[in-house]
């Protein structure tokens, strides 16, 4: 079943543009989702009783249009038919009849205990399935490796982390944004790979390939090596 909530953006969710950063449209789009999980069942609560949660695997978002302050929105979110270890979830944001945003996420559900993922037939909602957006998500981000410029370090703080005290995966977008130039520019294609969690106090090395047609590569890794995030952001002019 697809599901609809009303998120309206407030003037702190918003860039020196005078736009909606892209975290406030990844939470929007994640919050929908957590909302129909705790109205319908089973909740992130529910779940991490049963030692059990969702961690994201990849997201491709389409950003159509601007977000501004003050206005409402709607969101819906529905869950889709899933196999193996891989939960497809769609997200649409939409200004009345406009569909302004678009995403497909992936998701694992994790044995919080060993850290194994569990199948989709282990997973039982109270909701039915509706059929996948014809949108990609790709399952790898093309870095030329070579091409890859270290730009600089994020050190993992208390205001980005989440209940598991890890970098909440909506933050990563603007993380990434930090280190381009974004005036006058907003974010209109936004796909993240995530690889490894990133720790309170994690101290993260960010590389980043500039492709053509305002196409930013990011790769970032943590202090032991492992890569923590793939990322592709495409700009376009306001």
């Amino acid at each position: 079943m697809k599901f609809s909530e009303n998120f309206t953006v407030n003037s702190h969710l918003c860039d020196a543009n005078g736009i909606a950063r892209p975290t406030a449209v990844i939470s929007f789009m994640q919050e929908a989702a957590n909302i129909q999980l705790r109205t319908y069942g089973p909740s992130a609560d529910e779940l991490r009783a049963n030692g059990q949660a969702f961690v994201l695997s990849r997201i491709g978002v389409g950003v159509y249009a601007p977000l501004y302050a003050y206005k409402t929105y709607t969101m819906q979110t529905w869950s889709c038919e899933s196999r193996g270890f891989s939960f497809y979830r769609c997200h649409r944001l939409l200004d009345g009849d406009e569909v302004l945003a678009e995403a497909v996420s992936v998701w694992a559900l994790i044995d919080i205990v060993n850290k194994k993922p569990l199948r989709t037939t282990e997973f039982h909602p109270n909701f039915d399935h509706e059929e996948i957006l014809d949108f990609e998500v790709p399952s790898r981000i093309r870095i030329t490796a070579d091409a890859l410029s270290e730009v600089g370090e994020h050190t993992v703080r208390y205001s980005e982390t989440d209940i598991n005290r890890h970098m909440n995966n909506t933050v990563y977008a603007d993380m990434l944004c930090n280190f381009i130039d974004m005036t006058d520019r907003r974010a209109t294609r936004i796909n993240i790979n995530y690889f490894n969690e990133a720790p309170l106090g994690e101290k993260l090395t960010v590389c980043l390939e500039e492709a053509e047609d305002s196409i930013y590569r990011f790769r970032t890794l943590r202090e032991d090596g492992k890569i923590n995030v793939e990322a592709e952001i495409q700009l376009t002019a306001i």
